[in-house]
């Protein structure tokens, strides 16, 4: 998964220069946006509300406080999710104010962070406490 999240056509950093246009700050955060998104990102973000519709939103009080740590996954995985928009549109609003955003601005770098923390650790590990049956099988890196 990994080797084929990376986007073919890397980000060039721009030279520092003055306030781009509104036209240019779109441009930008659009090519910005597809350089750093893995290009499986929002398919699991898509199944991520389908799995919470289809599962935890239906339990009841009950059934949620039988799973332990169901709470705390949902709720670090709600705060990725959200963070991920966050950054989203202040990067776009930054963007559209002709700043040129760089591949290491700290927002930036936070939002790379969030896609790969959700997609690859917060919600596989909320699936394995809902569905036990299709949690993650621990690899061995020295079998790889």
């Amino acid at each position: 998964m990994r080797q084929e999240g990376a986007n073919k056509s890397p980000l060039v950093e721009p030279e520092p220069r003055g306030p781009a246009s509104k036209e240019e700050g779109e441009d930008h955060f659009s090519a910005l946006l597809n350089s750093i998104t893995p290009i499986w990102y929002w398919r699991v973000n898509h199944e991520y509300m389908d799995f919470l519709n289809a599962t935890v939103k239906r339990m009841r009080f009950d059934e949620l406080n039988a799973t332990p740590g169901l709470f705390e996954a949902q709720r670090r995985c709600s705060d990725l999710n959200s963070a991920v928009y966050k950054y989203y549109e202040n990067i776009k609003k930054r963007c559209l104010n002709g700043e040129l955003v760089l591949l290491s601005d700290i927002e930036v770098l936070n939002m790379r962070h969030c896609f790969h923390e959700f997609s690859l650790e917060a919600y596989p590990a909320l699936v394995a406490l809902v569905w036990p049956e299709f949690a993650r099988p621990e690899v061995d890196p020295a079998e790889i």
